[in-house]
């Protein structure tokens, strides 16, 4: 296979630290959000907050090395349907992984909290208000079931990969 046809070792890495902040992200959502308020729940708010500026700032790196080093062609044989599905979840996972931070950070800066970045004071686009901090909020939850559909899709696909293949894309990677 041609150099061409590999992913970069930045591609890669980029891709696996979306991974664990996405996993990082969904898993203290669901815990955070049945906490009784406190400063327990405030602690866990402000870190998911600082993760998912953190996943907002590593998108932008990923974009921007995806603009100026094109991943591989999909195979030939892949069938048509199932590379339109794969171009299409990852088109998906690009604009819900801009507009799930974007919502979050947008539902903060409404809800009357101030946001910080790792204990970094961060301005507020906002002022307390409740019916905006509830239709960003809502936005910030359907984002998060999009994203969920689409983890479940694109891990469909690596299996079928898999299946195919035979081995997870290692053969896939070249440096820089």
């Amino acid at each position: 296979m041609s150099d061409q046809g590999k992913y970069t070792v930045v591609a890669s890495i980029l891709h696996w630290i979306v991974f664990i902040l996405v996993c990082a992200l969904f898993g203290l959502g669901w815990f955070m959000t049945d906490l009784p308020p406190g400063p327990d729940r405030g602690f866990y708010f402000a870190t998911h907050k600082s993760i998912g500026i953190s996943l907002f700032v590593v998108m932008i790196l990923r974009l921007g090395w995806r603009l100026f080093n094109r991943p591989p062609a999909l195979r030939l044989d892949i069938p048509t349907w199932k590379a339109l599905l794969a171009k299409n979840v990852h088109l998906a996972f690009y604009i819900l992984l801009f507009l799930q931070p974007i919502t979050g950070y947008l539902s903060s800066s409404f809800s009357g909290y101030d946001t910080s970045l790792f204990g970094y004071p961060l301005p507020s686009w906002g002022w307390k208000h409740e019916s905006l901090n509830d239709l960003f909020s809502n936005a910030h939850t359907i984002c998060s079931s999009a994203i969920l559909v689409c983890v479940a899709l694109h891990i469909l696909g690596v299996i079928s990969h898999v299946r195919q293949e035979g081995i997870l894309f290692l053969n896939r990677i070249k440096p820089w």
